[in-house]
């Protein structure tokens, strides 16, 4: 089809670039919208599920256990300690469950000594930022008891469930041995009959 007589033949160019450019811009800026909401979807899950915050908030810990004045030390290495043995009583627990050893009722124990432990974290955050030294001083000395004698309770438990580990180990390695000795046994009944047999 041949242009009209008269018409400017890099009119039609400009209308198709013009096209062109509307369709690639917006490509562009859809592709850049669902890029941005992608990653602030990923951002909020990834807040939302507290592992940045978890790991900020154990780090900052680590720091104020080391620097800072000697009550706010006491407090941040008593704060990381609760956490520690919390863990620690966890993967205990899920170690047994993996097992198949018996646990009873330690699960419900564990998760009243976690909720102790938050009870007694969030007093020792208020106590670290007492402004007031004497005060920080004091309640550091009172606190101190308190997660002493948990520690104390989830090492027992942590004990407990690992001496039934033992226990189970105990009697499978005792099942082990018998069937080990009826083989032997058998092995050498075995033996000493080829043996005749085979000289006859």
């Amino acid at each position: 089809m041949s242009a009209a007589p008269g018409a400017d033949p890099t009119a039609g160019l400009v209308d198709v670039l013009a096209q062109v450019a509307l369709v690639g811009g917006t490509i562009l800026v859809l592709g850049m919208t669902a890029v941005a909401l992608t990653t602030w979807l990923v951002v909020r899950r990834i807040r939302r599920s507290g592992v940045v915050r978890r790991n900020v908030d154990r780090g900052g810990l680590a720091v104020r256990a080391v620097a800072g004045d000697a009550p706010g030390r006491r407090l941040a290495r008593m704060r990381l300690e609760l956490r520690r043995s919390v863990e620690a009583t966890g993967r205990s627990l899920a170690a047994a469950r993996e097992q198949g050893r018996p646990v009873g009722d330690m699960p419900f124990v564990a998760e009243r000594l976690a909720r102790t432990a938050s009870l007694l974290d969030e007093q020792l955050r208020l106590a670290e930022r007492e402004p007031d030294l004497a005060l920080k001083r004091s309640l550091a000395a009172g606190l101190d008891a308190q997660v002493e004698q948990h520690g104390r309770l989830t090492a027992q438990l942590r004990e407990s469930v690992l001496q039934s580990g033992f226990t189970v180990g105990g009697a499978q390695l005792g099942d082990a041995g018998s069937h080990l000795s009826l083989e032997v046994d058998a092995l050498q009944a075995w033996h000493g009959w080829y043996g005749s047999r085979k000289t006859a």
